[in-house]
């Protein structure tokens, strides 16, 4: 396992896994995959991917139920190194919805939250971290974080904070939609926030690109860990690759102990 150190959260596993997709779909609760999603979570556990991001709308709340279970087998020291992300609807922009939702989430989580965050913008920004900041004194999360925003939103976000600074932000960035590059990234790179690269394989987009099988082929390395390492290697950017598959979750921890020659990094960062 590799780490990365951050402002608030410490020293944390450099890949982390994305939870969408287990349990059911948005909205939609579904047990039967359960047994296959539990094995995707044990081997992410068992390989030290011990970033574990979701929300509540994934599987309706099953994702969290599951990701609880595996979480059952770790001791009080082991769960403190694991991080638990998970995400509100934005559209609970009142204070009550925000406290029942973090409510609801740790006891489907059978644990704390370290990071929770709304899905995305919200219309309300000071009184959505707010009520974050009341769920960080409830001790139902350790800290707050926000999605899919602008450095604006981060900016605006840290000035509405009367007691706790933002932690993470999670935003989409990969090497076919590098975006946020100078606007998120740039910003929580300079102020020591996490950075979750959300759909780092683009949807399974990134891995048709020509020049990524083409270094994958040359490094005898697949096209995801390519994708992976490239995010790996930046500063402050912890990606979180999402499966259905435990096999999968192998090769995504085969990213771990090696990095991307630099004129292969360069190549990847140029298109």
């Amino acid at each position: 396992m590799e780490t990365k150190c951050f402002k608030a959260l410490g020293c944390i596993s450099a890949l982390g896994l994305g939870t969408s997709g287990l349990g059911g779909g948005l909205w939609q609760r579904d047990e039967a995959h359960d047994e296959r999603h539990l094995a995707v979570l044990a081997n992410a556990l068992a390989k030290g991917i011990w970033v574990i991001d979701t929300s509540e709308v994934y599987g309706d709340g099953h994702a969290e139920e599951l990701i609880g279970k595996a979480l059952s087998n770790f001791g009080r020291g082991e769960r403190d190194r694991i991080i638990v992300i998970t995400k509100f609807w934005p559209d609970k922009a009142d204070e009550d919805s925000i406290i029942s939702s973090a409510k609801s989430s740790a006891r489907r989580l059978g644990t704390y939250i370290d990071v929770f965050m709304p899905h995305g913008p919200t219309s309300d920004l000071c009184k959505t971290v707010r009520a974050m900041e009341k769920v960080v004194d409830m001790g139902l999360a350790r800290f707050w974080g926000l999605s899919n925003v602008k450095r604006v939103d981060i900016e605006g976000a840290r000035g509405c904070a009367k007691k706790y600074d933002i932690a993470a932000v999670e935003n989409i960035f990969n090497f076919i939609n590098k975006i946020d590059a100078h606007e998120g990234l740039s910003y929580a790179q300079r102020e020591g926030i996490l950075y979750i690269a959300a759909s780092p394989l683009g949807r399974g987009l990134v891995l048709e690109s020509i020049k990524l099988r083409r270094i994958a082929n040359a490094l005898k390395r697949t096209p995801a860990q390519i994708a992976l390492r490239w995010l790996m290697d930046k500063e402050g950017v912890v990606p979180i690759p999402r499966t259905s598959r435990p096999e999968r979750v192998l090769e995504f921890a085969e990213t771990y102990g090696w990095r991307l020659p630099e004129e292969y990094a360069r190549e990847l960062d140029s298109l």
